[in-house]
């Protein structure tokens, strides 16, 4: 049996080369720890993390795989596993863990985060927006959601509410003007005298 101290110092030094983005050694230190106990969640986890950093995704996705064999209902790991399908643009499956996490907690707030960005992706816009307004129920001076939802209208062909919850979200938070100013997707309205009023200093 390996003293659990040294397995924590495995374990904290592979962090530690996590946050310096040492993704590899990192992976080398999780290893050292699986090789000694290789159902470790915590070391599967952050294996998993690091190897998804690599965009390494397949490995990743064995790391949270195998996690969830032994605890299933892991919401950090589900919810890795939910930024993974995001980016190998799996967005089916994201959206179907999405709902399994949802369905025991409908107010879980990174759920429903993620699920509005990928039903925006799959071009379901008035879904998402349903879910932004879900979250501007609960935090209703969310910049980034009133943002998210401006662009849902303008996809829809809203122009009014557009407007009207881009300058709500540029007032909660300023920084989101460049951001606008930059959107490809507001590129119709950069000659627009309301939308520059919106989005100057």
């Amino acid at each position: 049996m390996v003293p659990t101290i040294l397995i924590m110092d495995e374990i904290n030094e592979g962090n530690r080369l996590f946050l310096e983005k040492k993704f590899q050694d990192a992976i080398k230190k999780y290893n050292i720890v699986l090789d000694k106990e290789p159902d470790n969640l915590i070391a599967l986890n952050n294996k998993g993390y690091s190897l998804s950093k690599l965009k390494k995704y397949s490995d990743a996705l064995a790391c949270y795989d195998k996690f969830l064999q032994i605890n299933p209902n892991d919401k950090t790991v589900l919810i890795n596993k939910i930024s993974l399908f995001r980016k190998t643009g799996e967005f089916h499956k994201a959206v179907d863990i999405c709902d399994e996490l949802l369905k025991n907690n409908p107010d879980e707030i990174i759920a429903l985060y993620h699920k509005l960005r990928i039903l925006k992706k799959l071009d379901r816009f008035a879904e998402s927006n349903m879910i932004c307004m879900k979250l501007v129920d609960i935090y209703p001076e969310n910049g980034e959601v009133l943002y998210e939802m401006a662009s849902n209208f303008l996809k829809l062909g809203n122009v009014e509410q557009f407007f009207n919850l881009l300058q709500k979200a540029v007032n909660v938070l300023p920084n989101l003007k460049n951001k606008s100013r930059q959107n490809k997707e507001f590129e119709k309205f950069f000659t627009d005298e309301r939308f520059m009023n919106i989005v100057s200093y």
